[in-house]
């Protein structure tokens, strides 16, 4: 019986042809997996804003009963909550404070006192009922805005420009 002579065969390691297969592949889901994970900042700071409308949405609903309850329908109206009194325009809550005649705030608060943000919270509340998010590239371009109700069966609006967050 004759034997063969073969080489044997041993492997030490990866073929260059190998290697540069599997870096290919690791480049390629690189690529595309990247800009999942790159601007997750944008959509939290979206989030936070639209769960700033929700918050908006279910105080103008709880003010609402509130004023239908005390007959605070109309054009102008104030509900008390607490210790605390609200501005009311056609029965929902205003979008401004209640002012004085000489200009300052008076007795009643508007729509941004009724959400009653943190005092943490990177969302910023002007008296005029307008939301920015103060970490945003263009707050002017990441911020909510609220309109007084225009009649006692029109809900307020509520903008929301979300192009910059």
């Amino acid at each position: 019986m004759k034997l063969i002579n073969s080489p044997k065969k041993t492997q030490q390691g990866f073929t260059l042809i190998e290697l540069v297969v599997v870096i290919v592949i690791l480049g390629i889901l690189a690529v595309t997996a990247a800009p999942k994970f790159i601007d997750l900042t944008t959509d939290a700071r979206e989030s936070v804003m639209e769960g700033v409308k929700g918050s908006i949405e279910s105080a103008v609903s709880l003010a609402q009963s509130k004023a239908l309850i005390e007959s605070e329908t109309g054009a102008e109206g104030e509900i008390q909550i607490g210790t605390q009194f609200y501005a009311l325009v056609n029965g929902y809550p205003a979008a401004a404070d209640d002012t004085g005649a000489d200009g300052t705030t008076g007795k009643a608060w508007g729509i941004s006192k009724l959400i009653d943000l943190d005092s943490g919270s990177d969302i910023t509340a002007s008296a005029a009922g307008v939301f920015q998010h103060s970490k945003a590239t263009t707050p002017a371009n990441c911020q909510l805005t609220y309109a007084d109700a225009v009649d006692s069966e029109t809900r307020p609006q509520i903008t929301e420009d979300l192009t910059d967050c």
